[in-house]
């Protein structure tokens, strides 16, 4: 479908806006149904984002999107439409702002709260070059959960830069949002002042019809700029307040942004969405179509992986657990991605959504086990990476028993560099008296969480998104073992155990006959794995996170002189799980080839017609989008 690009709207009238709106929707839907994609949150933004190209000149004027899984109409305007199809697949577009992929991406912006800095820092940088032009950023009311937001509100207000703030109001982040602020926004929505301005702006345009748009949002300025200037949170902050206005509504959006542009000061445009406007499946659920899956339009049917999964298995495990520990679930904005709906329903006294706010969490779930609770605090790996400081200053320091359960924690398919869960051993490690698990299967999930509730200090559990293997080999209690010889010894983490097996499959067709050690305890070593690698002539450590600091790292600070097999650039892109395993090497064939090829970088292989397959470059090739940079 071609779509123009931002040039042309600026030539649009009325009626031309709402049909493109349509058709945008559209697109979306054609693009996104055979991958799945972040569908309801865009469907929600179409008429701001067509807004933003028709007020705003984006050849000078930088736009910055929040959490930028909302960015993929602004992706259309400004020349990347024909590349939608491909989008969160490997080498395709990306699912959130790429600055290697268009110049209009000024930031990465996979993670909420950075928006209102990223402004504040941009418009501080035209201000001290000179430059013309206007900083508009696109707030979700979820980032308004997540401390760092109010930093950046605090200086854009005392700054008295011509900031625009979009603020997209669909009272989701991921889940219902919640909070003081939540309530807040919610009063503001059922304000007189809402209504008012609906009532205003939907006579005065039907009256002057859609040839006279423009003089009728001259007038509308005039008319509102006064009248909208609240005694509002915002206007405290020396930030003036525009709204509510209809942010489905095509001449609603359009009278709010041309107010805004009036204005030589902060400003916020409070814009009431719809998450999946447009479109009824989306619409009637927009949880589900937050980060949906595979879907069929016609009847909105999401394909759901049927396979037993560790965010569900980490779920069920908590609402068992809770009627003997005094367990209390603590998740940031996603009750439902961290497998928790079941115990906020069975538990709800001891369930806490603090919103988008993974600092706050860390240092209430310090204070709870002060107490004598055992909070859980159940994330996705890349957020946890915001509560560094915490982690150690609320929780080691003061030696508190809390469990961190890391979903989505090594590879992640489809959401690209910024969620990638690669960096929570190796930080983890440096936390004081932590103990970190990685299981690979469900019963040493289960096993991982019970020494969790038994044990003491910070606890890391950690897990991947997707299908958990099923591995039939027997185990020690503490780690599996097999192999076909003792010419390397191999220890491997979570589930990678599983690809490890393949690989010792394939190596030992070369001549290669090992051994393999599955372990899901991470630290402290367990003792009896130590014993029985001693004397190994040669050990790698296999790990689904960042090569050399992670669990390599503790084994060499134990003296061992181990080989770490992990990821060596840890920016991977979107893809499949079974992609990004390839494209990483840590699926068996890849993990058969690093093995091999150091073996005989040693000299302790000699070379034969064998080995022929495994010494040809395999770097694996992404058809990527010609803008896209090789980042391997």
């Amino acid at each position: 479908m071609q779509i123009p690009d931002y040039h042309k709207l600026r030539e649009y009238s009325l009626p031309d806006l709402k049909v493109l709106a349509g058709e945008i929707r559209k697109h979306i839907l054609e693009s996104t149904h055979l991958q799945g994609g972040h569908v309801a949150s865009n469907l929600g933004v179409v008429e701001i984002t067509l807004g933003l190209a028709h007020v705003f000149d984006l050849d000078k004027d930088v736009v910055i999107f929040d959490t930028s899984h909302q960015s993929y109409t602004f992706k259309m305007l400004t020349g990347r439409s024909d590349d939608l199809p491909s989008i969160r697949t490997l080498g395709g577009l990306s699912g959130f702002s790429d600055p290697v992929e268009s110049e209009f991406d000024r930031h990465y912006c996979g993670h909420a709260g950075t928006g209102l800095s990223l402004a504040y820092g941009e418009a501080m940088a035209k201000k001290l070059k000179n430059d013309s032009g206007r900083v508009i950023v696109v707030v979700g009311d979820g980032a308004l959960t997540n401390g760092v937001s109010y930093e950046g509100l605090n200086n854009i207000g005392a700054s008295g830069l011509p900031i625009v703030i979009v603020l997209n109001d669909n009272e989701h982040s991921i889940s219902k949002n919640v909070g003081a602020m939540a309530a807040y926004l919610a009063k503001l929505r059922s304000s007189n002042a809402y209504r008012s301005v609906k009532t205003f702006i939907t006579n005065t345009l039907r009256k002057a019809g859609a040839h006279g748009l423009e003089e009728t949002l001259e007038k509308a300025k005039l008319a509102l700029k006064e009248a909208f200037q609240l005694d509002t949170f915002f206007e405290k902050l020396g930030i003036v307040y525009l709204g509510p206005f209809d942010g489905n509504d095509m001449a609603s959006v359009l009278v709010g942004l041309r107010i805004a542009q009036s204005f030589d000061k902060p400003t916020v445009v409070h814009l009431l969405t719809k998450k999946g406007s447009g479109y009824e499946p989306a619409e009637k659920s927009p949880v589900a179509f937050h980060s949906a899956g595979p879907f069929e339009i016609m009847s909105g049917e999401i394909s759901l992986d049927q396979s037993r999964n560790f965010t569900n298995a980490f779920g069920e495990k908590m609402v068992e657990s809770a009627d003997s520990y005094p367990i209390v679930a603590i998740t940031a904005a996603m009750t439902d991605g961290t497998g928790l709906s079941k115990f906020s329903e069975k538990y709800p006294e001891r369930f806490l959504d603090v919103g988008i706010a993974e600092e706050h969490a860390v240092i209430t779930a310090s204070a709870l086990a002060a107490n004598g609770f055992i909070p859980v605090v159940a994330v996705y790996s890349t957020f946890l990476q915001r509560s560094y400081d915490q982690l150690i200053h609320d929780v080691a320091l003061a030696k508190r028993h809390v469990i961190f359960a890391l979903d989505r924690a090594g590879l992640v398919p489809a959401d690209g560099p910024t969620h990638q869960g690669l960096w929570d051993i190796a930080y983890a490690l440096h936390v004081p008296n932590s103990r970190i698990y990685a299981p690979y299967d469900e019963m040493t999930l289960r096993l991982s969480l019970d020494q969790a509730l038994e044990g003491d200090g910070p606890c890391f559990v950690r897990y991947p998104k997707g299908s958990m293997p099923e591995l039939s080999l027997s185990s020690s209690g503490e780690y599996i073992h097999t192999g076909y010889g003792t010419d390397f010894t191999l220890i491997a983490y979570g589930p990678l155990v599983a690809e490890a097996l393949k690989a010792l499959d394939i190596l030992k067709a070369t001549g290669l006959k090992g051994q393999l050690f599955g372990v899901y305890q991470v630290k402290p070593i367990p003792q009896v794995l130590i014993k029985n690698v001693q004397g190994s002539s040669r050990i790698y450590v296999l790990e689904e996170g960042i090569r050399d600091y992670g669990a390599a790292a503790l084994w060499r600070s134990l003296g061992y002189k181990v080989v770490s097999i992990g990821v060596n650039d840890p920016f991977v892109p979107a893809g499949s799980r079974s992609e990004l395993l390839h494209l990483t090497m840590l699926d068996g064939e890849g993990i058969a080839k690093r093995i091999c090829r150091h073996e005989y970088s040693q000299s302790t292989l000699a070379f034969n017609s064998k080995l022929t397959d495994l010494f040809l470059e395999n770097k694996p090739t992404v058809s990527a989008n010609k803008k896209k940079r090789d980042q391997f």
